[in-house]
């Protein structure tokens, strides 16, 4: 009986342990939102107030795709940047890049054509991403 009562307080003396340490989640509980600042922050002369806070596509007229791009500025200050424009489609890469300048608590809207990439193409399953530098 003696061992018996000896298996059972090593038992709960072993798991005693673990269960005061249970398990917990790590990384992140929402993945970052477009125009989130990277933890190395924005280079260039626009700072960390630029940022992209909404892009959509539509055809043009004659049928490649057009990018339209809102840029807010944060600061209340004019600020100027390089607005970066990527699209992939089928395993291929396009990027085009323009100046942009907003003023101080504003926003911008700016349209980039693809001339080169068919809007059909892209609404296939191409992909899009758009940054400040």
């Amino acid at each position: 009986m003696d061992r018996r009562a000896l298996l059972c307080l090593a038992g709960l003396t072993l798991t005693a342990g673990c269960s005061s340490n249970p398990p917990r989640a790590s990384g992140p509980r929402t993945p970052p939102t477009p125009g989130e600042p990277t933890s190395s922050g924005s280079s260039g002369s626009s700072g960390s107030s630029l940022r992209v806070t909404d892009q959509g596509v539509e055809p043009a007229d004659d049928g490649h795709l057009r990018v339209l791009v809102t840029v807010t500025n944060r600061g209340g200050a004019e600020r100027a940047g390089t607005l970066v424009v990527t699209v992939s489609v089928e395993g291929s890469t396009t990027e085009r890049r323009r100046e942009v300048s907003v003023s101080g608590d504003g926003e911008r809207e700016v349209v980039v054509g693809f001339e080169g990439v068919a809007f059909d193409d892209f609404s296939g399953g191409g992909s899009l991403r758009s940054r400040v530098e």
